[in-house]
């Protein structure tokens, strides 16, 4: 069998879109207050060690949203995180979502080259430019693939594959409901060449979420998706540099 059977369909209880609007408003104030504190955090933890605070300061950030889920939506709405999709697949749903977050790599590669030309050709990825340290360090590439391959995926996906996603289920189809939170999901990264990547990356994670039954599938696929840019992009910077 290609795929593996589509799990029983198990809708959100309880949360209002009001709850997820709510919830985002008070992550993007607290994410602009962190922000304004980067100074600190690099002179805290150290310029190099920290990427000039950008380490800590997505640490935080991907903290916040934890406990803001936690106090506004499992509290208070009763409910458990096994309902927002922490609850396991069925286990071939887990190699298929290696080999998606391999295929993403190419797919979403090939839907850069069809759009970024449409913004310019002097476009560069704001995000390479923000995680790319002067030289290669074990340290900063360990701290670097912690955060970007496994707390942004796991945050992203309690709010657009846990949260979003299964509140768009209940009014409409699949296809709607996983362009929508595809869409958010892309302007949430605010790179405007990017958004068609990013919607294409969103609905496969949706799909994975929809069919699995599971946020485990999808932060697979992101997670992996991730952490092979983050090991490409730093493979670069040693090479440039005269090796590991």
């Amino acid at each position: 069998m290609l795929f593996p059977p589509r799990a029983n369909e198990r809708s959100l209880p309880a949360v209002t879109l009001w709850d997820v609007i709510l919830l985002l408003v008070i992550f993007m104030v607290v994410a602009v207050v962190l922000a304004s504190q980067i100074d600190r955090l690099a002179a805290l933890f150290g310029p190099e060690l920290s990427l000039n605070g950008l380490l800590p300061l997505m640490l935080l950030q991907s903290l916040v949203p934890v406990l803001l889920v936690h106090l506004l939506i499992v509290k208070r709405r009763g409910i458990t995180w096994a309902d927002l999709g922490f609850r396991p697949a069925d286990p071939a749903w887990y190699r298929l979502s290696l080999a998606a977050g391999l295929l993403c790599v190419p797919l979403v590669a090939g839907s850069r080259l069809l759009f970024e030309p449409l913004f310019g050709e002097d476009f560069e990825n704001p995000q390479v430019a923000l995680l790319s340290p002067e030289e290669f360090t074990w340290t900063g590439f360990l701290a670097t693939l912690f955060v970007v391959a496994a707390l942004a995926p796991l945050i992203e996906e309690i709010l657009f594959r846990g949260l979003l996603f299964p509140l768009l289920r209940r009014w409409m189809r699949f296809i709607f409901a996983a362009l929508i939170s595809g869409l958010c999901f892309a302007l949430l990264h605010q790179i405007v060449p990017l958004i068609p990547a990013f919607l294409i990356m969103g609905i496969v994670l949706a799909a994975a979420r929809e069919y699995s039954g599971s946020l485990w599938p999808p932060m697979i696929i992101h997670g992996l998706f991730n952490a092979l840019n983050v090991t490409t992009l730093y493979t670069v910077i040693a090479l440039e540099g005269g090796g590991f």
